[in-house]
């Protein structure tokens, strides 16, 4: 379980706190979707647990125990980071760009082992795209890159996987595809895994556990259909929204007739 307790994070120099004491709890074998508009905290929470920024009040656990102060290498064998997106220097093939997932099992000045290429090409076909694996990573298609990213993540063999935004440039086909595949690994592999998103529609389909954040503070977390509500979205998004049954499946969708602010 990755659990957090009152997290508090401000940028150097600023004066008001991006997270206002966040308190949260994923469990393993569970997807854990942390929801909430533009600018309230989402990505500085990301960030916290991956260990990128360090918050200056709170607590950041994994398995009861402190991982604030891991080095990068004992982090990373930890917990899997999947970006929203990721251009490389040099035209890697994908199979490279999966190995790359094992630096934190392969010494400094050592090459990958057979058992390092083994576990790069168990993600790539676990991940459904073993006809991709000498292609050049940067010639295939976003949603293959993210395939890729999520593959690499696999490699990594880590308990716990963070996804950031990873349907956040993706077509409609792809954004399903990819939230499908993810809630697999998570059931196969009982990973604790962490995603953010904007999409309500895509957190109740998806999702065991929804956290709701708007202005740097859980405003609810717990099953889907009790954080997602008609009342829950217009606090946080400031929009009338209608939530139904389509197909057997509960939909979000805008209130066609309600007035609409400007952008935010």
């Amino acid at each position: 379980m990755i659990t957090i307790n009152d997290v508090q994070f401000r940028h150097p120099h600023a004066t008001n706190a991006v997270l206002k004491g966040i308190n949260l709890s994923a469990k393993r074998g569970q997807l854990t979707t942390i929801l909430g508009p533009n600018g309230c905290g989402k990505s500085t929470l990301f960030k916290c647990i991956a260990g990128l920024w360090k918050p200056e009040r709170g607590e950041i656990a994994f398995g009861g125990k402190s991982i604030l102060n891991y080095s990068h290498q004992q982090r990373a064998r930890l917990i899997a980071v999947v970006p929203q997106d990721h251009e490389p220097p040099f035209p890697y093939s994908v199979i490279d760009a999966v190995l790359m997932g094992r630096a934190a099992h392969i010494g400094l000045f050592s090459a990958p082992s057979e058992i390092d290429v083994q576990a790069a090409e168990k993600a790539i076909e676990e991940v459904g795209i073993g006809h991709l694996r000498d292609k050049i990573y940067t010639k295939i298609s976003g949603g293959e890159r993210q395939m890729v990213l999520v593959a690499r993540a696999l490699a990594q063999n880590a308990p716990a996987m963070l996804f950031d935004e990873p349907t956040s440039h993706l077509d409609f086909r792809n954004q399903v595809l990819v939230l499908r595949k993810i809630r697999e690994i998570v059931a196969e592999r009982q990973v604790t895994a962490v995603l953010t998103i904007h999409d309500p529609n895509a957190a109740m389909l998806f999702s065991d556990s929804v956290v709701l954040i708007n202005g740097g503070r859980v405003v609810a977390q717990g099953p889907p259909h009790e954080v997602i509500t008609e009342e829950s979205l217009h606090a946080v998004y400031g929009i009338e929204v209608v939530i139904g049954r389509v197909n057997g499946a509960t939909v979000v969708s805008p209130h066609l007739h309600a007035r609409l602010g400007g952008v935010q």
